[in-house]
């Protein structure tokens, strides 16, 4: 393994030669005023307000090469001027804020509030800010003292960014809808309420609401595209089902999910139309400390069009030894379409990841996806995207890791029997991370 490593250690520190010696004064003062602030930030203890709050501050700077900046094929790029930017850049990306986490008897919660700041050394027109919030409530003790058993919890997501990559809970959601091929700055918000009542002993009943706004809140930077249309979309989901525990570790549910939502053009140039997903599905989960495995199945029903299809998914999260963990995944299902066509869409989904602790300080992660959107009524147009990233990371201080990473996507659209527009892009990016920790490296299994 670590004869691996070192070449690929050799490459990085290559490119980030070649990076600092392209640097000019402005962003090499930018650069190392945040790599000075992430240090000190690394030596500061999560504050305590009382004895259930603690406030617990966080930062990064990244320093990478994208080889394709824009997201987007050269033919179908130009400036104000008419002419062609230039595709590859060196970006420095500065990010902070803080997490609120309060626990208490009846009380869980976790807020993270953060901002980030782009600098492109070429495109420096493309320099933008972005903003999150995040936040989840538990109330399962507190529900616990009313009705024995039972769970609720809150989350709420807010998010502005024209850069996709910047908030990781809709950075899938972006990769399937194909958004990552043109930077359009948008607004988005989610919020959900999930809960489970138990009805006896081995039988509970689980359900759901969610509600979301997608807004794009800038014209296209790189120039208009004909054809490439962006939807503003507001949905609605409700989902709900009895769930029946077959042992302590073994269980089966049947769910019935509805979203939804209506979309209007993001350049207000045509009515709002609304569109349904309905889904009947039967679910099996099976869990232990170590693995864990989930399949579900049945149909889902589109509406206006009328298409019924079957969907489903399998995911499986286990640990075939004590530092390495992989994750499966399988879903094909029916999802709005935000880009290129309004209405619905049927999105298959592959994707393997894998998180190896090499020893206490040294990790390495990686992941491969590929994703298919057919959009309807006519399924040969759609979307693929190929993508894989690998991470090395490694442990300088209790409070601070330091990180070499790489990522590839490839995009192939072919929509030319619906609005005639058709291309394929690939980006490649890498470069170094220096990042806060509050938490030890290798807690926790999930996958970013």
């Amino acid at each position: 393994m670590l004869a691996c490593v070192g070449p690929f250690l050799k490459g990085i520190l290559v490119v980030l030669q070649q990076l600092w010696h392209r640097r000019c004064t402005k962003f090499r003062r930018l650069l190392w005023s945040a790599v000075v602030a992430v240090l000190v930030l690394g030596t500061l203890p999560a504050v305590p307000v009382h004895a259930e709050t603690t406030i617990v501050p966080w930062g990064s700077v990244r320093e990478r090469y994208d080889s394709n900046v824009w997201r987007r094929p050269k033919e179908l790029l130009r400036n104000a001027q008419g002419n062609t930017p230039q595709l590859d850049d060196f970006v420095t990306d500065v990010r902070g804020g803080v997490n609120l986490r309060h626990d208490s008897r009846e009380v869980e919660a976790d807020l993270k509030v953060g901002g980030s700041y782009s600098a492109f050394v070429t495109n420096s027109n493309l320099n933008f800010f972005a903003a999150l919030a995040n936040g989840t409530v538990g109330l399962d003790r507190w529900v616990d003292q009313y009705v024995r058993g039972a769970r609720l919890r809150v989350t709420e997501n807010l998010l502005y960014a024209p850069e996709q990559a910047f908030g990781r809970p809709t950075q899938s959601d972006d990769l399937d809808g194909g958004l990552i091929t043109f930077r359009r700055s948008r607004f988005l918000n989610t919020a959900s309420l999930q809960g489970s009542y138990p009805l006896s002993r081995d039988i509970s009943l689980e359900g759901g609401y969610a509600f979301g706004v997608r807004r794009i809140t800038r014209a296209t930077e790189g120039g208009e595209v004909n054809n490439a249309s962006f939807f503003n979309t507001m949905t609605h989901t409700w989902s709900g089902g009895p769930r029946y525990s077959l042992t302590r570790n073994d269980s089966i549910a049947a769910f019935y999910r509805q979203t939804f939502f209506t979309q209007e053009r993001s350049d207000g140039g045509s009515r709002t139309i609304a569109h349904s997903i309905v889904t009947f599905e039967g679910d099996y989960t099976k869990v232990f400390p170590d693995w864990q495995f989930s399949v579900r199945g049945g149909v889902t029903l589109l509406e206006p069009t009328g298409r019924t299809f079957p969907s489903g998914s399998i995911h499986i999260t286990t640990k075939p030894e004590l530092n390495t963990v992989l994750d499966l995944t399988l879903s094909r299902e029916g999802r709005p379409s935000f880009f290129l066509q309004g209405g619905s869409r049927v999105n298959h989904i592959a994707r393997a990841g894998i998180r190896h602790r090499i020893y206490e300080r040294l990790s390495l992660s990686g992941f491969g996806e590929y994703n298919l959107s057919q959009f309807l009524p006519n399924t040969d147009s759609e979307f693929q995207t190929i993508t894989g990233a690998g991470r090395l990371e490694y442990k300088l201080t209790r409070n601070i890791i330091g990180e070499l990473f790489y990522t590839f996507t490839h995009l192939d659209v072919d929509t030319t029997e619906t609005n005639g527009l058709a291309y394929q892009v690939s980006r490649h990016q890498v470069g170094i991370m220096l990042s806060v920790s509050m938490e030890s490296l290798g807690e926790v299994i999930g996958f970013e």
